[in-house]
């Protein structure tokens, strides 16, 4: 075969064997590539993370049971504190009148009590006194009788005889309405203690309450923790307004809000990396505490009405708790402090979800 015979030969050859890899670049290499990315992505799914995390400690805001001017700081601030210790003091001069009122009426109290008492074992005696009067008066009035039988006496005298026995009688019935009515003051029972009564009871009652605001007046830290946003000396705090916080030291967790759709194997006890914003050399673990019964939607001051014409889908935030494995040597973590976490959901693929595998 000469020169010009092969050329023609190539020539005719070239043009079957460039359609043959443009057909493969058109449809194989779209097929590899589409077969490898839905592999790749559904083999995946085990890991989900989010940044919407933000590090929590237990907050107590401690708010006064009365007001009053401050006139003692015990600590400083951002100090340390145990629990019961002190930190304010009020002014207690108001309390403490209050307390001596308060002694003063109970003391009035229970004199009332004491000299109803006497007086009901007086009204007792003088009725025992008229009852011995009446049978004398009777016997009296017997012997008239029968000396005015045999006209020996007086028709004065008997008559005498006869309304001194009927007033005694009387005299009687009067002193048992005066004895019913001092034991109805005593309560119905007159030989209890003194404490026991109603006035008593009410005059102690109305002591405590004053001690108790009186003790209130030092105010104490709930728990152990960091103490801040003190008042400063002179000023007022208002009761049941907050005074000052406790930030807990021993109680840090994670907070983080993961979109509802990556929640469908996400469990309790599973293991999370955490890296927090502050410390990017530094990495911590921890464990999924527990997983909110609500959106954080749902918990909002005013949540959103769904039943409206202009209806929106919005992918939900669910907050998950997750609790942090500290050591000895980690860097200094604050309240506020932001994360971002990865949990581990266990052995599974998204192609588990294609599929129907159990969640």
């Amino acid at each position: 075969m000469d020169a010009a015979t092969r050329t023609d030969t190539d020539s005719e050859l070239e043009p079957e064997s460039s359609s043959w890899t443009r057909r493969i670049l058109l449809w194989l290499l779209p097929l590899i590539v589409v077969g490898a990315g839905v592999y790749f992505y559904g083999s995946a799914g085990r890991y989900v993370s989010t940044d919407n995390a933000y590090l929590q400690q237990d907050r107590v805001d401690v708010s006064p049971q009365i007001s009053g001017d401050v006139v003692k700081v015990f600590v400083a601030e951002n100090a340390h504190v145990l629990a019961a210790q002190p930190v304010l003091q009020l002014d207690d001069t108001l309390p403490r009148i209050a307390v001596a009122g308060a002694e003063s009426r109970l003391a009035a109290a229970r004199a009332e009590v004491a000299g109803l008492k006497a007086a009901w074992r007086e009204k007792l005696g003088e009725v025992d006194v008229a009852k011995h009067a009446a049978d004398y008066s009777d016997r009296e009035l017997a012997r008239l009788t029968d000396l005015a039988a045999s006209k020996l006496v007086s028709a004065s005298a008997y008559d005498t005889a006869a309304r001194a026995a009927k007033l005694s009688k009387g005299a009687i019935g009067v002193l048992q309405l005066q004895v019913e009515q001092t034991v109805a003051r005593l309560g119905g029972n007159p030989s209890q203690a003194t404490d026991s009564y109603p006035a008593v009871q009410a005059a102690l009652a109305e002591l405590e309450h004053t001690k108790v605001d009186l003790a209130h007046t030092l105010i104490r830290a709930p728990q152990a923790g960091i103490v801040s946003h003190l008042p400063k000396l002179g000023g007022r705090v208002d009761a049941g307004r907050a005074a000052f916080a406790i930030v807990t030291d021993n109680t840090l967790f994670i907070e983080a809000n993961f979109k509802e759709t990556d929640l469908e194997w996400v469990r309790p006890g599973q293991k999370v990396e955490i890296d927090v914003d502050t410390f990017s050399q530094h990495r911590w673990s921890g464990t999924v505490q527990s997983i909110s019964q609500a959106t954080g939607a749902a918990f909002s001051l005013l949540p959103a009405q769904n039943a409206t014409g202009n209806w929106v889908k919005v992918v939900q935030r669910i907050p998950v708790r997750i609790a942090l494995d500290l050591r000895a040597d980690d860097p200094p973590l604050r309240d506020g402090m932001s994360a971002t976490v990865k949990i581990d959901t266990g052995p599974h693929t998204r192609f588990d979800r294609w599929f129907g595998a159990k969640r």
